[in-house]
């Protein structure tokens, strides 16, 4: 059978509409004063309700120019990203774990997934009578007054928890937000964090880094067929290059289901890979593949730093076929002789054989001859023809498969040569002329059409040919 292998998708350009981008992935707030949205990821969403938006906490991003642009009112904690993100929206006095923090010196830390070029880092904090029941909105803070300015002049920042910000923190009571703004330099965008933090006496000390750090997630999108495969792809920036991979193929229908083959691979990387996990994971960093969305995580003192997920396509088969090519509706005798010529195009390795039948169902002329994946150019000659209908069978036996024939049948007519009505009988005409058929020839005061040469006579002495002429009409 005919095999036709699909593009694969190059592992630079996979479809955001099967698999979420490495690119995607920027930053987000960690260390000592944790963002809300990162909370929400490292103890799975329990303390705050908000599981939904803990896959992706690196992708909070909007137009930058804030405040004057980014996020509208009421969508700022969540970027305005929509979906499970709105969680983030929510706002009351009692709804987010906040961290304790003293007015004074502190340091904030954005984790870096993709260090972009930055034009700089700006933090405000709430007003001191900001309302901590309704949405945030431009006027929560003091936006007059950033408690915190880092200016990068579009360099990039360290790609790890290192960057920190060591800012004064001015003196507030109670339950407060943060927001800082990282803008990128580069592009259109800017990141938007937000940290819930409680003002009292002492600090509570700053938990341990993750262990994990998630890179991305095999989002299923479409089931896949026997033959094709999943690869994913660990990039190591100690050596500029991808170093290891994962890879699973799909051996039967119920393994190409969408959700299966994502349980099926975060399992195999769980079990090849030792810096890299996929699935759920747990406050106890156990990792759990699921069916259907899977996060990809990276240890964060490994020298992984992206990972990326290719699907490509298998072999798909195509049945063998043929085509005939080129039949006309109509072939002119000449001299009871006539040629029928045409191709056919086969797919597959196949011997073809065409056979022309009479009016009467007879066999009267056949030609066979072998076609791998190609065009089969055939010319039969039928000899004492006489006009009429008839038919060319095209049967096709595969060289590969015992079991498969093919055939094709086309009909077509065979017809005497035009002869004009009114014409005179037919002319000899001298040898020493060359004419073209159809061409019109003077003789002996008429115009004639020069039809064919053949023998026309002979004298006593000398055989002699020339152009038979017919006409006038």
């Amino acid at each position: 059978m005919k095999k036709v292998i699909l593009t694969s998708l190059s592992a630079l350009a996979v479809s955001a509409a099967f698999i979420p981008s490495v690119a995607t992935a920027h930053g987000y707030i960690a260390g000592e004063f944790p963002s809300r949205v990162n909370l929400c990821h490292s103890d799975n969403g329990s303390k705050n309700d908000c599981a939904s938006a803990s896959y992706d906490r690196q992708s909070l991003e909007a137009p930058k120019g804030f405040p004057a642009a980014g996020p509208v009112d009421g969508k700022i904690a969540s970027a305005q990203k929509g979906g499970s993100f709105d969680v983030l929206d929510l706002q009351s006095s009692n709804k987010w774990y906040k961290t304790k923090i003293q007015a004074g010196s502190n340091d904030f830390h954005w984790f870096s997934t993709a260090n972009h070029k930055t034009t700089d880092y700006v933090y405000y904090i709430t007003k001191p009578d900001w309302d901590q029941n309704a949405p945030l909105t431009r006027a929560s803070f003091d936006l007059e007054n950033p408690f915190c300015v880092i200016d990068m002049n579009g360099q990039q920042p360290p790609k790890n928890l290192g960057n920190a910000h060591t800012c004064h923190v001015p003196e507030r009571s109670g339950y407060q937000v943060i927001l800082s703004v990282w803008t990128i330099d580069d592009t259109a965008n800017a990141f938007y964090n937000v940290i819930d933090v409680e003002f009292e006496d002492g600090v509570t000390p700053p938990p341990l880094p993750d262990v994990w750090q998630q890179s991305t997630t095999i989002a299923p999108k479409e089931d896949l067929i026997v033959g094709d495969k999943v690869k994913a792809r660990f990039f190591d920036s100690s050596t500029g290059s991808f170093t290891s991979e994962t890879s699973i193929e799909i051996g039967s229908l119920a393994n190409g289901k969408k959700n299966t083959w994502s349980y099926n691979l975060a399992t195999a990387i769980n079990a090849t890979q030792s810096n890299a996990q996929a699935g759920t994971k747990n406050n106890k960093d156990e990792f759990t593949p699921i069916y259907g969305n899977n996060p990809v995580y990276l240890k964060t003192d490994s020298s992984l730093s992206s990972v990326e997920i290719d699907i490509i396509k298998g072999d798909i088969p195509v049945d063998d076929s043929i085509t005939v090519l080129g039949l006309e509706d109509e072939y002119v005798l000449n001299n009871n002789t006539v040629d029928v010529t045409f191709s056919i195009e086969a797919v597959g390795n196949l011997n073809v054989t065409n056979t022309i039948f009479d009016a009467n169902n007879k066999a009267i002329a056949s030609e066979s001859k072998n076609i791998n994946d190609t065009v089969g150019h055939f010319t039969i000659a039928l000899h004492n023809a006489t006009a009429g209908t008839f038919k060319l069978v095209s049967i096709a036996n595969s060289n590969d498969d015992a079991n498969l024939s093919l055939q094709e049948s086309n009909s077509f007519n065979i017809v005497d040569a035009e002869v004009p009505g009114d014409c005179q009988d037919i002319q000899e005409v001298d040898i020493s002329k060359q004419y073209k058929p159809g061409e019109e020839v003077s003789y002996q005061g008429n115009v004639y059409r020069a039809e064919r040469w053949t023998d026309v006579g002979r004298t006593p002495d000398t055989q002699y040919s020339g152009w038979v002429l017919v006409g006038p009409c």
